[in-house]
């Protein structure tokens, strides 16, 4: 009998212990964590390097618009200055010349008044022809001179002005047509009553001249007349004779009736035609006013005329000078040897170093680096800007002797100068044409 076999027992299964399980998930999820955190780093490096990029771009935009901005208010701060300058110019002329008025006005008066009672008067006093042209000189010619009150405010009118004037310089305010034609119209009648005054003055140091030089039948004394009471003796005098004459004819007219009607007829008569030629008289002097002040305004009106025409002629001329200059700047040769400035790159004068987009060197920045200015130093910075190798999307300039040999090259040196001056001549022109940055 078979002893009975007994059953085999089936393999045990061999497993990774729990412990080394729990070990490999943590080292798994730190890598994973480690990943996504070196996924994070470097996608939010990249943003910020990507804003700061787009920061400091909008920041040259808006150093360009302010540029811009400021080219403007200058353009108009020049343009108002210019006005400001010419009405002040006319507004202190005109005060000037009105001033001068009140003065010789005030002289000339006061030396006839002056003269009525002093010692140089007795002496006029002395012949009776300078009695009688001084008596005109006193009821004719000093009644018409220029009022105090119209001379004082046509003084203050002009002062007025200067210094709303004053008060607006550094502005854009422009002054209005109206203050120009004020201003001149006060120097054109102060000129004119100026040459009307000084012939009065004339009239009067003549008078006193005549007297040294003629020859009285009496001695000149202390208790001699004056002459405002020689003037009033030969107005007296000459009432009298009228006076005696109108007597004669009444006294002849009373002889008959007939005579007498034809007496007052005549003296009708003359009454009228006196009358008459007053009025005739009032009307000349009026319409010669009338023409003075018509010639006055005439004269004004050409004056501005003649300032807009001088204005729109500079405005021609400026507009003139601006087309000139674009034609020289879009010729392809004049392009071709500013090419390393003018041509659009990614690398730039100053921070950023770099742009995002490719744009041409900027004109603002070419000036305040120093490349413009017109020294040695200045062309080699140019020099400089145009053979760096950093810039390798703009063509580059190939000088003898390379960015640090060229000045012992004249040709070279002439070539570099050329380039500068085009820039400096033409920059603003390039910027409006886009071929340089602002």
């Amino acid at each position: 009998m078979k002893p009975e076999s007994t059953p085999a027992t089936p393999p045990q299964k061999r497993g990774l212990p729990l412990w080394t399980a729990l070990v490999a998930l943590t080292v798994l999820a730190l890598l994973a964590a480690a990943g996504l955190g070196a996924l994070w780093y470097f996608t939010r490096s990249d943003k910020a390097k990507l804003q700061r990029q787009v920061q400091a771009l909008e920041t040259q935009q808006e150093q360009a618009r302010l540029s811009e901005k400021k080219a403007a208010e200058d353009a108009a701060l020049t343009l108002a200055r210019t006005r400001q300058d010419e009405v002040l110019a006319q507004a202190r002329n005109a005060t000037n010349v009105v001033e001068r008025l009140l003065g010789a006005v005030a002289k000339v008066t006061a030396d006839a008044t002056g003269l009525k009672t002093s010692d140089t008067g007795r002496a006029i006093a002395l012949h009776p022809d300078l009695v009688a042209q001084a008596r005109r000189f006193y009821e004719t010619t000093l009644p018409a001179l220029a009022p105090n009150a119209d001379i004082i405010s046509r003084l203050e009118g002009a002062r007025r002005i200067e210094q709303q004037l004053l008060g607006a310089l550094g502005t854009t305010y422009q002054p209005t047509a109206d203050l120009s034609v004020t201003a001149q119209n006060a120097a054109l009648w102060a000129e004119q009553e100026l040459r009307e005054t000084a012939e009065a003055q004339t009239l009067l140091t003549a008078l006193v001249q005549e007297s040294k030089i003629k020859v009285a039948s009496i001695a000149l004394t202390p208790t001699s007349p004056t002459l405002e009471s020689a003037i009033n003796q030969l107005t007296q005098a000459k009432s009298a004779l009228r006076q005696r004459a109108i007597l004669e004819k009444t006294t002849e007219a009373k002889g008959e009736a007939t005579e007498a009607v034809a007496g007052a007829e005549a003296q009708r008569i003359i009454e009228e035609a006196r009358l008459k030629a007053t009025n005739i008289l009032v009307q000349a002097n009026e319409a010669k006013a009338k023409q003075e002040r018509e010639e006055v305004v005439r004269l004004a009106k050409n004056k501005v005329e003649d300032t807009k025409a001088q204005v729109e002629a500079i405005q021609r001329e400026d507009e003139a000078m601006r087309i000139a200059l674009r034609e020289k700047a879009s010729k392809p040769e004049l392009q071709a040897k500013l090419a390393p400035f003018v041509t659009p790159g990614y690398w730039q004068i100053k921070p950023p170093p770099m742009a995002i987009d490719k744009k041409p060197h900027s004109y603002t920045r070419l000036k305040s680096f120093g490349a413009l200015d017109p020294t040695l130093a200045g062309l080699g910075k140019l020099v400089d800007m145009a053979c760096t190798g950093r810039d390798s999307a703009r063509p580059r300039w190939k000088l003898k002797g390379g960015p640090n040999l060229w000045r012992r090259y004249p040709e070279e040196v002439e070539k570099v100068k050329e380039a500068q001056h085009l820039l400096i001549e033409l920059g603003p022109v390039l910027v409006g044409m886009k071929l340089l940055e602002p």
